[in-house]
């Protein structure tokens, strides 16, 4: 690297800044007569490089001189001395080439993950590690550098700040959703039994994530997707249906997947008729009669055992609010709502609407079954 070319950096960039000398003393904290013996060919103090540097937002390297080959090989050892330092060194060395180059997002990475993973530096460096991050997520551009920014901040962060930001801005996809980033902080914290809870809660909320998509639409009766290809559907519905007997180990349903299950049988039943399986069809439709029947005995409001961990789940009531409750009290907000409300008159707006009855509507099992429904609709 080349020293040479320091006086020429700072005249360069004093006068970009349109500072004079005095000015420029008074912002780095040194004298005039330092400023004008640097640009006349003197060198400041090394210690002094980081902060000449961070004044101009440029790196290190930049102001002494050093090209890009430079810099590259001096990151890539950087990257190499990283990856086999122990927690404490891999802080340390992260800060000091955040020194060297504060401009450059996979040293701030680096940094901010040695930080989250080294608990002792939590309290000193945290203020350090938020800039870092806040740098990150401003003028960053590359999303999975965005993304761990995030991890690490949800990780580190007071319950505070949390609450008032960072949950927030957990992206929008699964696996990086709040719900997991505070299951995933719970752990790096060595919150343990926190962390059990809401991995308990987490798992019943993906559960209803993968049973609750589509799930309203079956009642637009134009929806030409769902109803298009009927065998398909019946092949969706049969395999929800496993997956939910398949939570208590011996084929029985959860208290709470009662309504949910009752719902895909109906479902089934529709699609089995829809493509042709007349038979197999209005077996499956008696069968959700009576899954209903069960289900509407159950009180609204009701906490139901969900067969996962200690997590309850209340059935859907006047409010339309449902929530998952853990043992130890917490209460997380689910956004599915509809998979713990059947109505009474499910099965007569199935019947009456789903394009999958049309070809029966003469048939006398569903004459039959269509009265049965009124009558549960109290019509």
């Amino acid at each position: 690297m080349s020293e040479l070319k320091i006086p020429e950096v700072i005249l360069r960039e004093r006068r970009k800044k349109n500072l004079t000398q005095e000015e420029l003393a008074a912002s780095l904290g040194v004298s005039s007569q330092a400023i004008s013996n640097w640009e006349r060919g003197g060198y400041p103090d090394i210690t002094l490089l980081p902060r000449i540097a961070n004044f101009f937002g440029i790196t290190v390297d930049e102001l002494i001189g050093n090209d890009a080959v430079t810099k590259e090989e001096d990151l890539n050892s950087f990257e190499r001395r990283w990856s086999k330092a122990d927690p404490s060194e891999k802080v340390r060395l992260s800060k000091e080439y955040w020194q060297k180059y504060p401009g450059d997002f996979l040293v701030g990475e680096l940094l901010a993950n040695a930080i989250a993973n080294h608990r002792p530096s939590w309290e000193t460096d945290y203020p350090l590690m938020k800039e870092v991050c806040e740098k990150i997520l401003s003028e960053c551009t590359w999303e999975y550098t965005r993304h761990n920014a995030i991890e690490f901040m949800c990780i580190v962060c007071t319950d505070e700040e949390w609450k008032e930001k960072w949950c927030m801005m957990c992206p929008q996809f699964y696996g990086a959703q709040e719900h997991e980033r505070l299951e995933e902080r719970h752990w790096e914290r060595r919150e343990y039994e926190r962390y059990r809870s809401q991995s308990e809660c987490n798992d019943a909320l993906v559960m209803q994530h993968f049973l609750g998509r589509e799930y309203m639409r079956y009642y637009e009766r134009n929806n030409g997707d769902l109803f298009r290809d009927p065998a398909k559907t019946a092949e969706r519905m049969a395999c929800r249906m496993r997956v939910i007997e398949a939570i208590s180990g011996d084929g029985t349903v959860p208290e709470a997947w009662c309504g949910c299950y009752a719902d895909l049988c109906l479902k089934l039943a529709g699609a089995m008729i829809g493509d042709g399986r007349l038979d197999e069809g209005f077996v499956a439709l008696e069968r959700a009669f009576r899954l209903y029947e069960e289900w509407l005995k159950i009180p609204e409001g009701k906490r139901m055992d969900t067969g996962i961990g200690s997590t309850t789940v209340n059935k859907c009531d006047s409010r339309y609010w449902v929530d998952v409750q853990t043992e130890d009290g917490t209460s997380t907000w689910s956004p599915y709502l509809w998979l713990f409300w059947q109505r009474n008159n499910d099965i007569e707006r199935a019947l009456n609407g789903w394009p999958w009855f049309d070809g029966v509507r003469e048939d006398e099992r569903y004459l039959a079954a269509y009265e049965r429904a009124r009558t549960m609709a109290g019509y």
